[in-house]
C-alpha cells in the first residue's frame, strides 16, 4: 500500500463508502504512477516553451500557464473527486447517486483533464468533435489506471465516462449533443444533472487558491450556480486569517472550526489560509467579539495547562526561576500564586546539587547554627525558598508587610529578622534559603517527607493569596498580550459578513521608524513587521537563543538582546507547548523547519491525511533503512511510496481514535510544521533530512514544501511562490549537485525536462553512495557528504574510486550485487551529462575489447584483472611526447603482446580456443590487442584526456577502478548469459 493509499485509508469513516474505498485501493495507486508528476496548473515556463516549441502562440502561452502555481494532476484529480463527493449528503432523494453513478463520478472526473496529460506526455489531446479519439484515449488511460479492478464493467460505460470527461468544464470544448456519443448506458438526464454539476463543483473548486475567491472571483459564481442547479439549498461562506506565524495560526483556525460547526457551517475546502464552508440559509454572521472571546480562550486554555505544571513559561537559572511576562498576563496574581507550587516542583529539582548548603556558607553563620541547619540544607529547602522569593519578586516588591507576614506564618519570626530575609547577592535572595532552611531544621524538627514538603507549599501559596486579596496588596489584573491579540484578529481574520479593520500602512511604518531611533528605546519584533508592540526576548518565551546581533535596533544601537512581538511570543510559547521543545536550546539542535502547504486546496479528507503524517513524520527518517529500502526495490524511486513512512498497519476510521498518533488530535493543517534536528554540528548534517523531505513529500503527496532555517514561515499561503518547492539557504552540497533552490514538478536542466521523481533518484544515489562508503554504522558522517558530493560530480568514475577504496578497507572483493549497484549507480548519475556517458562508454569498451584477449577469474587480483589496461596506460605515459598515433600503437601493441606471452594460456581466451588454426589464432590476437590499444590512444588518451599526459597520469587510478568494476558487470553478465542458455529445455 502506498503512502497517500494508506493515509486516506486512515482517514476515511468508520463505515467507509465501499465505491471511495474500491477506488482507493485500486484507482489511486495507478493515478501516483502515471498523473504525480504532471501538471495540472502551473509549471516551469522553460518546460512549457519547450514542448510547445510547434505552436505559433507557443512563447504565450508558455508564460500564460507559468503564472499559475503548481499543481499536479494527481491531487487535483483526488481533491476533486473527494469535493463532489462530499455534497452527496446534501442532495435530495431524487438526486441521490446511484452505485452506478458513484463510479461514473469518480471514472469520469480522474479522466476530466486528458488534455494535460496529453500535454506532460508530450502528445496532441483529441478536439472536442472527435468522440472515437475521446473514446480511445479515453479507454487507453483507463486500461494504465486500472479502471477493470475498481469496476470490471466499466468499458461497458465508455461513452457515459467519456461524455462527463468531456463536458466538465462549462466552457469552450464541449460536446454535449447526445447524438454525437455513442448510446448511453444510462438516462443522459441524469448524466446532465445531477453528475455533470458535481462533477464541474470538484474541478473549479480545486483552482482556487483562497478562500475569499468564493466572493472575489467569477469561480465563486459558478460554484453558486451549480448548488443551485443540484438544488443544494446552502450557501458558501468562508473564513480567512491572512497572516501565518505557524502553530498559532493553526490553532486559530481550528478555534474558528470548532465555532462553526455549532452552527451547522460543514467544511469542503482547506486553503493555506482558512477554509469554505456549506452553510444553512438562515446562517447569520457570527458576532465578531464572540468569535475573538472563543479564539482567546482556546489559545490560554492551552498555554495555561502547560504553564501551571511548568512545561512552558518558567526558566530556571543560577538566580532562581524567571516568569515569561505572557505568563503573568494569561493568569490573575492569585491564580498564579496558587498554581506556583506544581511549577516549583517541576522546575526545582536538583536533588543531587542543592542550592542552599551554598547560600548558608556565603551568609557567614556560626558553625552551630550551620550544623543545626545542615540537616535541611536540601531539596526542600530550595523549594520554598524560590517559591517566597519568586512572589516576593514578582507581586510583592514593594509590599513592606510581606516579610513579616511570611515569618509568622512559618513560625519563625522571632528568630529571624525582615531584614535578615532580604540578604542579597547577585541578583539572588540569600536570606530566604535561611529562613526556609530553619523552618524546616527547627519549626519541623527536619521531619517532612516529599508529599508533606508539597503540602507545605500549597498549604503556603494559599495562605499568601488569600492574605494578598484580603488586604488588596495585588494589582488588578491587566493582559496587553490578549488586547495584542483581539487586535490581531481584528487586522487579520475574516469571516463572511464582517467589515475588516485595517491598519493603515502609514500607522505601522512611522512605528518601524520611530523605534530605530535611539530616543525611542522601544524593541523591535526581529520575527516580524513591528506592526504591534515588542518586548525583549526572554529565553524563557523563544526557542532560540536571545542574545543574537539583530539589525533590527535602534540605528548606532550597541543592545545585542532582540525584541518579539507579543503576537510572536504567544508563537513561541505554544511552540514550546506542542513541541516540547526546551526554550532557549532548541538552536543548538541545528533545526531546520519544513513548512508543508496545500497545492491550492485540499479536500476534509486530504487534510486529515496530511495532518496524520505530521504527526508522525518526526523521527520516522532512518536513511540506512530508505536507502536498503530502495536498493532491494531495484533503485526505482516510485518504489519509495510503499515505504513504510507510518508507524502503524493502516485500518479503516484508525483516524477516529483521539489517542491515535502524537500532539493535540483535533487540530488540522493549514501550513502544517515540523522541523529535523541533528546530532552532528555542521550545517551539512542539518540540511541533509529536509532536502530529502523538501523533494520526497510533493512526489508522495502532491504538496507544496519549503524549508529554511527561519522559525517564521516565509510565505503565508501557496499562492505566494509558484514552485513546488523551496529551499531556503541550504547548506552548500545541494547547490554542488547542481540544483537551483526553487523546484516545479518539472524543471528545465542539462537541456532536457527533469521530474522530481529524477532528480530525487540522484539525490538518493549521492546519499546511498556515501553511506556506503563512507559511514560508519550508525554514524553516517555527513559532515564529509560534501567531499563526496564534490567527487562525484567532479567525474562519475569516481563512483568507482569512492567504491574500490570502501572494498579495499573491507578487505574483500565485492559481491555481484554490489557490482551491478554501482555500476547502475554511474549509470543513472551520468544520465543527461554527455562528458559522463562517454567516460563510462570509453571505459566500458576499453573492457570489452581487451576481454576478447585476456580473462581472468573475478577472485584474482585487481592487479591481474587490470593487467592490459595497466600496461597501456604505461605504455602511453613513458614514451617520448613527440610520437604520433600509430608508433604509439605500435608499440603499445607489441609490449602487451610480450606481457601476454608471460601468462598462463587459459588467460588467452583467443589463443586456447583449438578449433581455430594457430596461426589463426595469433594473427587474430594481435588484431585485437591493436583493436584495444587503439581505443587506449585515440579515444582515452586523445578524447577523454585532450592528450594530456598531465591529466592521464591524474586520472589514472579513477580510470583502472571504472575498469575493474566493467570488468565484473560483464564477467557478471556474461556467467548469467551462459547460465541461461545452458537451462534445459521447458524450465522457467
Amino acid at each position: 500500500m502506498t503512502l497517500l493509499q494508506d493515509l486516506l485509508t486512515i482517514t476515511l469513516r468508520e463505515e467507509p463508502d465501499p465505491v471511495l474505498q474500491k477506488f482507493v485501493e485500486t484507482v489511486v495507486p495507478a493515478m501516483e504512477r502515471e498523473f504525480a508528476l504532471i501538471p495540472a496548473l502551473g509549471g516551469s515556463e522553460a518546460v512549457h516553451r519547450h514542448r510547445l516549441r510547434d505552436d505559433l502562440y507557443g512563447e504565450e502561452k508558455a508564460q500564460r500557464w507559468s503564472q499559475s502555481a503548481d499543481q499536479s494532476l494527481l491531487v487535483h484529480v483526488i481533491n476533486a473527486i473527494l469535493t463532489a463527493w462530499n455534497l452527496q449528503p446534501f442532495l435530495d432523494e431524487d438526486k441521490q447517486l446511484t452505485e452506478e453513478e458513484q463510479h461514473l463520478l469518480c471514472l469520469g472526473l480522474t479522466l476530466h483533464d486528458y488534455n494535460k496529460y496529453c500535454q506532460g506526455e508530450e502528445e496532441d489531446s483529441p478536439k472536442a468533435h472527435k468522440v472515437e479519439e475521446i473514446l480511445r484515449l479515453c479507454r487507453e488511460l483507463g486500461e494504465k489506471l486500472n479502471f477493470s479492478a475498481f469496476w470490471p464493467e466499466w468499458q461497458d460505460y465508455l461513452s457515459d465516462i467519456g461524455f462527463l470527461a468531456q463536458n466538465t468544464q462549462y466552457k469552450a470544448g464541449t460536446n454535449l449533443v447526445s447524438i454525437n456519443w455513442p448510446t448511453f448506458k444510462i438516462d443522459s438526464r441524469r448524466l446532465r444533472n445531477p453528475l455533470r454539476p458535481l462533477l464541474a463543483f470538484g474541478d473549479i473548486a480545486v483552482h482556487m487558491g483562497n478562500p475569499s475567491d468564493i466572493l472575489t472571483t467569477t469561480r465563486g459564481d459558478r460554484l453558486r450556480e451549480h448548488l443551485d442547479a443540484l438544488q443544494i439549498d446552502r450557501k458558501l461562506v468562508y473564513h480567512r486569517l491572512r497572516d501565518c506565524t505557524g502553530l498559532l495560526s493553526s490553532g486559530i483556525h481550528n478555534a474558528v472550526l470548532h465555532f462553526t460547526k455549532e452552527l451547522d457551517w460543514q467544511p469542503i475546502l482547506f486553503f493555506a489560509q482558512g477554509v469554505v464552508y456549506l452553510a444553512p440559509q438562515s446562517s447569520e454572521t457570527p458576532d465578531r467579539d464572540t468569535v475573538q472571546g472563543v479564539l482567546w480562550e482556546q489559545i490560554q486554555s492551552l498555554l495555561a495547562s502547560k504553564m501551571l505544571t511548568g512545561e512552558i513559561g518558567f526558566k530556571r537559572d543560577g538566580k532562581g526561576l524567571k516568569v515569561a511576562p505572557q505568563t503573568l498576563e494569561l493568569f490573575s496574581p492569585v491564580q498564579l500564586i496558587r498554581g506556583l507550587p506544581d511549577v516549583i516542583t517541576a522546575k526545582v529539582g536538583n536533588v543531587k546539587n542543592p542550592a542552599t548548603p551554598k547560600r548558608l556558607e556565603s551568609l557567614g553563620l556560626s558553625e552551630a547554627e550551620r550544623e543545626s541547619l545542615e540537616p535541611a540544607a536540601d531539596l526542600r529547602s530550595d523549594r520554598l525558598a524560590e517559591l517566597i522569593f519568586l512572589a516576593q519578586k514578582e507581586f510583592f516588591g514593594d509590599i513592606p508587610e510581606f516579610a513579616p507576614w511570611v515569618l509568622e506564618y512559618l513560625g519563625i519570626d522571632q528568630s529571624i529578622t525582615p531584614e535578615q530575609t532580604q540578604v542579597q547577592a547577585g541578583g539572588v535572595n540569600y536570606g530566604w534559603y535561611y529562613a526556609a532552611a530553619h523552618y524546616i531544621a527547627v519549626v519541623r524538627d527536619n521531619t517532612l517527607d516529599k508529599d508533606q514538603s508539597q503540602e507545605v507549599l500549597v498549604a503556603f501559596s494559599n495562605a499568601l493569596a488569600d492574605w494578598a486579596e484580603e488586604h488588596n496588596f495585588l494589582d488588578s489584573h491587566k493582559s496587553p498580550t490578549q488586547d495584542i491579540f483581539l487586535d490581531y484578529l481584528s487586522q487579520n481574520l475574516e469571516i463572511t459578513g464582517w467589515h475588516q479593520t485595517l491598519t493603515p500602512f502609514g500607522d505601522e511604518l512611522a512605528g518601524y521608524v520611530a523605534a530605530k531611533t535611539k530616543a525611542a528605546r522601544q524593541p523591535i519584533c526581529s520575527l516580524s513587521s513591528g506592526q504591534f508592540a515588542s518586548e525583549d526576548q526572554m529565553d524563557s518565551v523563544v526557542l532560540f537563543k536571545p542574545q543574537q546581533y539583530s539589525n533590527k535596533n535602534s540605528l548606532g544601537g550597541r543592545q545585542i538582546k532582540r525584541g518579539i512581538s507579543k503576537i510572536w511570543s504567544l508563537e513561541m510559547l505554544i511552540r514550546q507547548a506542542m513541541w516540547a521543545a526546551p526554550a532557549g536550546k532548541l538552536e543548538d539542535q541545528r533545526p531546520v523547519f519544513i513548512y508543508v502547504l496545500p497545492a491550492y486546496v485540499y479536500s476534509p479528507q486530504t487534510a486529515k491525511a496530511i495532518r496524520v503524517l505530521m504527526d508522525e513524520l518526526k523521527d520516522r527518517i532512518n536513511f540506512w533503512d530508505i536507502r536498503k529500502f530502495w536498493q532491494e526495490h531495484e533503485m526505482d524511486i516510485q518504489a519509495l511510496r510503499s515505504y513504510p513512512w507510518l508507524k502503524e498497519k493502516s485500518e479503516e476510521g484508525r483516524f477516529a481514535d483521539s489517542n491515535y498518533g502524537r500532539g493535540e488530535k483535533r487540530d488540522l493543517p493549514f501550513v502544517a510544521i515540523t522541523y529535523t534536528t541533528t546530532r552532528g554540528k555542521t550545517v551539512t548534517d542539518a540540511w541533509i533530512e529536509p532536502a530529502f523531505l523538501a523533494i520526497a513529500l510533493p512526489l508522495l503527496l502532491g504538496v507544496k514544501v519549503v524549508a529554511s532555517t527561519s522559525p517564521a514561515p516565509l510565505y503565508s499561503s501557496d499562492s505566494e511562490f509558484r514552485e513546488s518547492v523551496k529551499l531556503d539557504g541550504p547548506a552548500g552540497f545541494w547547490n554542488s549537485l547542481g540544483l537551483p533552490n526553487s523546484l516545479h514538478l518539472e524543471e528545465w536542466m542539462q537541456g532536457r525536462v527533469q521530474r522530481l521523481d529524477e532528480i530525487l533518484n540522484r539525490l538518493l544515489i549521492a546519499y546511498a553512495l556515501h553511506l556506503d562508503c563512507e559511514g560508519d554504522p550508525p554514524d553516517p558522517r555527513w559532515r564529509a557528504f560534501a567531499n563526496t558530493v564534490r567527487d562525484i560530480m567532479t567525474d562519475v568514475l569516481n563512483i568507482f574510486s569512492l567504491a574500490a577504496s570502501h572494498f579495499r578497507g573491507l578487505k574483500r572483493e565485492p559481491y555481484a550485487e554490489e557490482v551491478k549497484r554501482y555500476w547502475s549507480y554511474a549509470q543513472i548519475w551520468s544520465k543527461g551529462n554527455i562528458d559522463m556517458q562517454e567516460k563510462l562508454k570509453i571505459t566500458n569498451q576499453l573492457v570489452t575489447e581487451y576481454r576478447q584477449f585476456y580473462k581472468v577469474h573475478l577472485s584474482e587480483s585487481s592487479h591481474a584483472i587490470l593487467l592490459p589496461l595497466s600496461k597501456a596506460l604505461e605504455e602511453i605515459l613513458s614514451v617520448p611526447e613527440d610520437w604520433d598515433d600509430e608508433e604509439l600503437i605500435l608499440q603499445g601493441a607489441g609490449q602487451l603482446q610480450a606481457a601476454l606471452d608471460r601468462q598462463e594460456i587459459y588467460k588467452r581466451p583467443i589463443l586456447s580456443d583449438k578449433s581455430i588454426p594457430f596461426l589463426d589464432r595469433k594473427i587474430q590476437e594481435l588484431e585485437a590487442i591493436e583493436a584495444f590499444m587503439t581505443t587506449c590512444v585515440k579515444d582515452l588518451f586523445g578524447e577523454m584526456c585532450k592528450g594530456d599526459r598531465a591529466l592521464l597520469q591524474e586520472n589514472r587510478n579513477r580510470i583502472k577502478s571504472g575498469a575493474e568494476f566493467a570488468y565484473r558487470w560483464l564477467t557478471l553478465q556474461e556467467s548469467q548469459s551462459q547460465a541461461n542458455t545452458q537451462q534445459p529445455e521447458g524450465e522457467e
